[in-house]
């Protein structure tokens, strides 16, 4: 499991990210929007392809919510660069030093409430992110950006349960129709359970879930080598605060659930 988080942040989103800006945006929806905690309040740009500039001061994984993009290309690297002296040249067998660390292209969202996740070498300290957005023809949106630093944890057991809360309006008139209203879905995940280390569920428990609260953050649930997509990935807050049951001196079992948030 990996979350994007800073647990020693004291300012929501909790992340690491210092700067976000747009390369163009609609008056009605600026670029800040991508920083607030709704994903459907999206930042929207006036044409079908759009770069996003991040600026973190230290991390190695972004994700993007609710894009109407069909590719998304993610590049990182530390921003430095110079330019050579006129007439100065490079002796045999030298070259310029490539800044780029990351480039991970994301070419098969749907174009409708998609998202991309995209981990990259770790940095210590401040970077660049480039995010660069296409889609089918339609101005490009994103709801929600969070980059930074990540913070893994052992993958839930597999016995866990999702479900979903359908917010859709049902009511039977008084000619005994049905009328209905369609609304938002968001998915539930119940019974997750995973045995960490003491420090690590001490971590998970009291230095992110209890220090943010009710605040949303973006997790990947699930990363091992049989599970690659982003099926697992989710803006999710959590429904409760997490249980620990104590099992040995040095090992811990977290029983936790979750709610997508929107």
């Amino acid at each position: 499991m990996k979350i994007i988080i800073d647990p020693t942040s004291t300012t929501a989103p909790y992340d690491n990210v210092t700067s976000c800006v747009a390369s163009t945006e609609d008056a009605d929806f600026p670029d800040e929007n991508m920083r607030d905690n709704f994903t459907k309040n999206v930042w929207k740009a006036t044409g079908s392809t759009a770069t996003i500039q991040v600026q973190c001061n230290k991390g190695s994984s972004v994700c993007i919510i609710n894009t109407n993009a069909t590719s998304v290309v993610i590049k990182a690297g530390s921003g430095d660069s110079y330019t050579p002296e006129s007439g100065f040249a490079y002796e045999a067998g030298f070259v310029d030093a490539d800044d780029e660390v990351a480039t991970i292209v994301v070419s098969d969202l749907s174009g409708e409430h998609g998202l991309a996740w995209a981990d990259y070498s770790e940095f210590t300290l401040p970077h660049l992110l480039t995010i660069e957005l296409e889609t089918d023809g339609d101005p490009v949106e994103v709801g929600v950006l969070r980059a930074g630093n990540v913070e893994e944890f052992a993958d839930p057991a597999y016995n866990h349960s999702e479900g979903s809360i359908d917010f859709s309006i049902e009511k039977e008139l008084n000619n005994g129709a049905d009328y209905f209203k369609k609304r938002n879905v968001v998915r539930v995940f119940d019974n997750l359970e995973m045995i960490e280390t003491r420090v690590n569920a001490w971590k998970f428990k009291h230095d992110i879930f209890d220090h943010i609260g009710p605040q949303p953050v973006v997790i990947r649930m699930v990363q091992n080598d049989n599970i690659t997509d982003d099926e697992f990935v989710a803006y999710v807050k959590r429904s409760e605060p997490p249980r620990l049951q104590h099992l040995t001196i040095s090992h811990t079992r977290i029983n936790y659930s979750l709610k997508e948030a929107i």
